[in-house]
């Protein structure tokens, strides 16, 4: 489950961390740390920068730096500035929380994780309501250190909810800083806007994480299916939908952004498959017609496609789709497995 800020609450945060603190210091205190006992962010004598301040829970300082929360004018924007918020996290294994551009934060599966303390530095920029990114830092208690592990980067949907889409795993080695200590918050946002451009326009497939809500509702949504509960897959089917009745959002804006993984493509068909089955024809399509482009191979996926389309009146696309079905079986000699109703609809 991801916990959700109040907006009034996200900006005073917003605000402490991107201009100079009036106070004396800002104290983060995080729950379930093992290690670590607070975050400080301090004026520094720097004042296009804050002093970030980290302790043990022997008192112990951990990190002092004035170079990872710097404060960038914004080109566009005079008198605002970007940067960092800063925050003090404790990761259980194989899972890694992202706070999205919304303050939401959000658990994903992420099998490289490893539990343990981390400082997160989450990208704050004027004016840019489509994407984040979150470092992560793992605490080396014998080493007194704070290495970095994950890059990731969050896509927001622009439009209906604005909610998080995606969330990538970025290399790490194309920011050149190994650790907090040497990590320079002003060249790394540049070299972030590099990174999130590259990801734009390469089309190399890079590793997606998985919401633990979805991975989980999804595993709900096939035992009620194999239930033979229609209801409650309808129900369950439901909370992957941006919105509902007069607030929902146009499937094509979302579903294969959100639910296309690319490492895997068996999880996102059968997906679409349970839209299918659920009666959310068009979310079915959407989806499907997207696998089957990135994934011609995927026999199966053309019979779930086929079936959406009939499902939402399309008697020539859904014929289309048959045939490609039938003719796939019968070259891989499959001919016995194939419905009756691909016979009576191709």
């Amino acid at each position: 489950m991801h916990n959700k800020f109040s907006i009034l609450h996200f900006l005073l945060i917003s605000t402490l961390m991107l201009t100079s603190v009036i106070a004396t210091a800002e104290t983060v205190q995080p729950e379930d740390l093992s290690s670590l006992q607070e975050l400080r962010l301090v004026d520094s004598n720097d004042s296009h920068s804050q002093r970030l301040l980290i302790t043990d829970r022997a008192g112990t300082k951990v990190v002092d730096t004035d170079n990872a929360l710097p404060r960038i004018e914004n080109v566009y924007s005079p008198n605002s500035y970007d940067g960092y918020m800063a925050e003090l996290i404790a990761e259980h294994q194989g899972k890694a929380s992202v706070t999205d551009l919304q303050g939401e934060r959000y658990t994903l599966l992420s099998p490289s994780t490893q539990a343990g303390d981390y400082l997160v530095l989450i990208t704050r920029e004027d004016g840019n309501g489509v994407y984040n990114f979150n470092l992560k830092f793992r605490y080396n208690s014998a080493a007194k250190s704070f290495d970095l592990t994950q890059v990731l980067l969050n896509e927001n949907n622009t439009e209906c909810e604005r909610s998080l889409l995606s969330t990538y795993v970025i290399d790490k080695q194309g920011l050149a800083f190994t650790s907090i200590a040497d990590f320079d918050g002003t060249r790394a946002f540049g070299k972030l806007k590099d990174l999130r451009f590259e990801h734009q326009t390469s089309g190399a497939a890079l590793e997606k994480l998985m919401p633990e809500t979805e991975s989980d509702n999804f595993n709900a949504a096939l035992q009620a299916y194999k239930a033979g509960n229609r209801e409650e897959l309808k129900t369950l089917a439901s909370y992957f939908m941006t919105a509902e009745g007069d607030d929902a959002c146009d499937p094509g804006k979302y579903i294969v952004e959100k639910y296309y993984f690319p490492t895997k493509v068996r999880w996102s068909n059968d997906l679409g498959f349970l839209f299918e089955q659920a009666g959310y024809y068009q979310e079915a399509a959407e989806l499907l017609k997207h696998i089957t482009l990135k994934h011609p191979d995927r026999v199966v996926a053309y019979l779930n496609l086929a079936d959406a389309y009939w499902g939402l009146g399309k008697k020539e696309p859904a014929k289309k789709a048959y045939s490609q079905y039938h003719e796939e079986m019968i070259k891989a000699g499959k001919e016995m497995r194939i419905p009756e109703r691909v016979q009576a609809r191709k």
